[in-house]
């Protein structure tokens, strides 16, 4: 007797990525698993009296979206914290004022996603007149520089007598005096600090939690890459698995720069298919908009400045060759050009001595720009680059602070994918300020963003036409991608950097039944529209976990 299916979908233009069987018009479903792909004929033929045989008039049938790389409860906090992006410094104090206006003295004022091109000047003495009895940490866009007040410097023990910690930078005035801007890994305790605070609060940490698994199921995400890096975070989501109410598959991350906190993670209950145990996470420089990404040449009108290193050469071929020696997936922050050639320096020397490191998948997070000849050795050393199109968004801001040359250099996903480096493609929520992935794709086939920044009380300065039209092009054509090539790496490219491929990442008999069904064919529509595209609906292990109406 055939077997009866739970789920058919049919009636559908199915991209499977599954190079094997590209397209199909129908999928049939048992629990968990996909057991046919093919023709709309033998799918129905495992209906029976239970099955749900869903009709969908045409629509678009894909794997579901895999994250490759998301802070979730950093995620959850985003959306009920004040939200900073795109406000000029005066706009940033006035909503502060509206938001915390019963504020008691001493509360800790707290927003983030404020950013240079839109608030240029950000300075401690802004802060200290609209809240001179409150401590005020305010998190840039990147989440690798804060701009606080001088009750916020004193609560991190921060003056003009104490020097750049190692990996950091504060900012200060020509007298010596802290401007309010603090820069690198000086940070580290207070994102600890907030992790914890979230975490140790039950009702909080399970807030975040569902406001974050909401938003997932909506875009169509059915798996993510966490950045958990503590155990309570595991264990919640191993009771919402237990409960049925864990809607998209985790693997999970510790913070090795966290030492024993990331120790602490193997404490936690973990298993194959729901909650997995992810790579340990380095930071190894900053970001491009606080000017702290890693560089191989400075700034662009900074002469002196090529961001910082948060892990020193030395140290990064010790944390590699420790991985070697375990056995153990690494996933290594690196933006700047020095930082990713520092972190290829360091596999391929380890890999002289362990052979077998090409085999672990050793990431590149981010790796927004990547040396050309270091591209091949990537490749050569089994290296995936992890890479978030939603940092796109404003090319102009990356020209400023690049300049013409490397500015075709950046996101070079083109480049990686046809010297055939291993790309993966996500969000960094809320390191960046979109997660859709639609969004993301479109991102990254058209390359736009915004070319003009500025709050709505800002005269916007019209900067010359012609040479915002030629940064255009020049930004467009060098290094866009297909829609097939975006959705593949969003897919099946974040299924492998996982090691997931066999599980998931394509509609495959056999593999896990994630997928999502889209109103629109992404690989047909004009590209500007990807992003409008709308997800009908979502399901993970064999469920609908959402459906819009």
């Amino acid at each position: 007797m055939k077997t009866q299916a739970d789920i058919i979908v049919h009636n559908a233009r199915i991209l499977t990525m599954d190079k094997n069987l590209p397209y199909a018009a129908a999928l049939a479903v048992r629990r968990e698993r996909i057991i046919y792909v093919g023709s709309e004929k033998q799918a129905l033929s495992y209906s029976g009296p239970n099955t749900y045989v869903m009709d969908c008039k045409g629509k678009t049938v894909i794997p579901g979206f895999n994250d490759n790389h998301v802070h979730t409860l950093g995620m959850g906090n985003f959306y009920l914290r004040p939200h900073l992006y795109g406000m000029s410094c005066r706009e940033i104090i006035d909503l502060l004022q509206r938001e915390y206006a019963r504020a008691k003295p001493g509360e800790v004022i707290m927003a983030q996603a404020w950013d240079y091109p839109f608030c240029p000047d950000p300075r401690k003495e802004l802060l200290d007149r609209a809240f001179p009895r409150n401590p005020v940490l305010l998190f840039q866009y990147s989440g690798h520089a804060v701009w606080v007040n001088s009750l916020m410097l004193k609560k991190m023990k921060i003056s003009r007598n104490i020097a750049d910690p190692k990996g950091g930078t504060i900012l200060r005035d020509s007298g010596g005096e802290p401007t309010g801007i603090i820069r690198g890994s000086v940070l580290h305790s207070q994102h600890r600090t907030r992790i914890l605070k979230r975490v140790l609060s039950r009702s909080m940490h399970r807030r975040l939690l569902d406001i974050a698994l909401q938003k997932y199921r909506e875009a169509g995400i059915t798996s993510v890459q966490d950045n958990t890096w503590q155990p309570l975070t595991v264990w919640l989501l191993k009771r919402y698995q237990r409960r049925g109410k864990l809607t998209c598959r985790f693997s999970c991350w510790p913070f090795g720069q966290y030492g024993l906190l990331a120790w602490s993670m193997k404490l936690a209950q973990y298993d194959k298919l729901w909650v997995r145990k992810g790579p340990w996470k380095y930071i190894v420089d900053g970001a491009f908009s606080p000017h702290s990404a890693w560089l191989m040449e400075p700034y662009a009108g900074e002469p002196g400045n090529t961001g910082k290193a948060t892990l020193e050469p030395q140290k990064l071929e010790h944390i590699v060759r420790q991985a070697a020696l375990r056995n153990r997936q690494l996933a290594f922050h690196a933006i700047g050009d020095r930082a990713v050639r520092e972190v290829v320096n360091a596999v391929e020397k380890a890999s002289a001595d362990y052979p077998w490191i090409t085999r672990l998948r050793l990431r590149l997070e981010h790796a927004q720009l990547i040396s050309p000849e270091d591209i091949i050795r990537i490749k050569k050393l089994g290296m995936l680059v992890a890479a978030q199109p939603t940092a796109l968004s404003q090319p102009e801001k990356d020209y400023k602070l690049l300049g013409a040359k490397r500015f075709k250099q950046i996101y070079a996903y083109k480049s990686l994918l046809e010297a055939g480096v291993k790309l993966s493609f996500g969000s960094d929520i809320p390191g960046e300020i979109e997660y859709n992935p639609l969004e993301a794709i479109e991102r990254a086939v058209t390359r736009r963003g915004s070319f003009a920044g500025g709050g709505a009380d800002r005269a916007r300065e019209e900067t010359g036409r012609a040479r915002k039209d030629a940064m255009r092009d020049s930004y467009e054509q060098s290094e866009s991608i297909s829609p097939a090539q975006a959705l593949y790496c969003y897919t099946m490219g974040s299924a492998y950097a996982e090691f997931m491929e066999n599980q998931k990442g394509s509609l495959t008999a056999g593999k896990l039944a994630d997928l999502v069904v889209l109103d629109k064919d992404p690989t047909r529509v004009e590209a500007l529209k990807i992003s409008k595209i709308s997800v009908c609906m979502t399901v993970v292990g064999g469920k609908i976990v959402y459906k819009h109406v």
